[in-house]
């Protein structure tokens, strides 16, 4: 890799960004938010990321896109879940064919239900497209945290290349063929994070939210089944491991999105307060009907789809859970 574009020019795509640097990189930075641009380009400084994480005058950050993709060898796609099709529609010609795209995006699609990279593959006409997930929050990354993420893409070789490009420092990628799994893992984690910061805002104990989080992976390995991932994947850096940070972690926007409403706010408050996009919201409606779609009960997933959106206050949601009929601790 000797160029590295990233297209958004939020705080993992910043963060990411100045690690590659580092390592003698050239990277650049494109974004279609003037306000946002106008602000790195005036600090070098990125607000949700440590002070001394200052982007250097050489680096080019641009509202125009082509100066940032020419000559690219590398495409990272960062820009929230909702506007990544129509911005590598936009973009689809300025990405040369022997570029390797990457997507860091997680989510559904809310019109097909399709996965992120399938949504990519068909806009960009391209089947090397590779995700890089797992558990990584960008400001304790760019402060020299370790990090471990998993790219995944059916182009092996493409998998193995953005394993090895991106390794480095404090960062170490594994590479996987399971991509929907990734994706799945991916997306969903941030809406059982979203429950999870629920049980923190009501003020629940850790035997709660150690069986949230639990459960919550079984319904998504439940799901992962059935659209034939490996299970495996789901104990994995993309699963279990991003969950763990979701859900944990207190600069989570998903977990601060759950701690709000589970402290009472609307969520329409709760949004507007948020320095960024909390993805689980923007999830969680595709997501439960992929699970209906597939026949696959998905409780969490359904109780949090009715604390955003049906108005359910988060204690009729948690005497919902409770009293569930019992079964047996399996996923299917």
């Amino acid at each position: 890799m000797r160029r590295c574009a990233f297209v958004g020019a939020g705080r993992w795509a910043v963060a990411l960004a100045l690690r590659l640097r580092e390592r003698g990189i050239n990277v650049a930075l494109y974004d279609n938010s003037e306000p946002g641009v106008s602000r790195l380009l005036e600090t070098r400084l990125h607000p949700d990321l440590p002070p001394e994480c200052r982007i250097p005058e050489e680096v080019l950050i641009s509202l125009d896109p082509a100066p940032v993709l020419a000559e690219a060898d590398t495409v990272v796609l960062a820009v929230p879940s909702a506007a990544l099709a129509q911005a590598a529609t936009g973009l689809r010609e300025l990405i040369r064919k022997s570029a390797t795209v990457v997507s860091v995006t997680k989510g559904i699609d809310p019109d097909t239900l399709d996965r992120l990279s399938v949504v990519l593959r068909r806009v960009l006409g391209r089947g090397d497209v590779v995700v890089l997930a797992g558990p990584g929050i960008p400001f304790d990354f760019a402060a020299g945290d370790p990090t471990s993420l998993v790219a995944a893409s059916e182009d092996g070789a493409a998998a193995a290349r953005v394993r090895d490009d991106f390794t480095g420092g404090n960062l170490r990628v594994y590479s996987l063929a399971d991509v929907a799994g990734v994706e799945l893992g991916a997306a969903f984690k941030n809406v059982i994070a979203i429950a999870a910061g629920v049980a923190d805002g009501l003020g629940l104990g850790i035997n709660a939210k150690a069986a949230l989080l639990t459960r919550g992976l079984a319904e998504l390995t439940r799901l992962g089944l059935a659209l034939n991932c490996n299970p495996l994947t789901f104990s994995g850096l993309s699963g279990m491991g991003d969950l763990i940070v979701t859900a944990f972690s207190a600069r989570s926007r998903n977990h601060a999105l759950g701690l709000l409403i589970g402290r009472g706010a609307t969520l329409e408050s709760a949004l507007d307060s948020l320095t960024g996009v909390a993805e689980g919201a923007a999830t969680c409606r595709p997501g439960r009907r992929l699970a209906a779609k597939s026949s696959v009960e998905m409780p969490i997933t359904e109780e949090v789809h009715r604390m955003l959106y049906e108005n359910s206050r988060p204690e009729e949601s948690l005497a919902r859970l409770l009293r569930r009929r019992p079964k047996d601790e399996v996923w299917r």
